[in-house]
């Protein structure tokens, strides 16, 4: 069984964002938290690895959710549209 984690990053990237986008990010992540438990994803969350442990999903087409997988944890890392993607994994990698 996976654990989940929440990086400090993952939380202060929620805050900028409109509470109902906060609420459909937090229903995608805990869906992905369902699909990830009994490893069966679906295609729609558009899975891409960007490294060794780290990943994305898209939480709808602009946003999307970086995490790191290792060892059994899945660290929810960052939320953003893909160039705040990029300049988190510029600082983060």
């Amino acid at each position: 069984m996976l654990r989940f984690a929440f990086a400090a990053s993952f939380s202060k990237s929620l805050k900028g964002l409109h509470p109902s986008e906060k609420v459909a990010i937090q229903r995608q992540v805990d869906s992905f938290m369902l699909a990830m438990d009994v490893r069966q994803v679906p295609s729609g969350f558009g899975l891409k690895k960007f490294g060794a442990d780290i990943w994305e999903f898209r939480t709808n087409l602009p946003m999307r959710v970086l995490f790191q997988w290792d060892k059994g944890t899945l660290t929810f890392l960052f939320v953003g549209n893909h160039n705040e993607v990029r300049r988190f994994l510029k600082h983060y990698l």
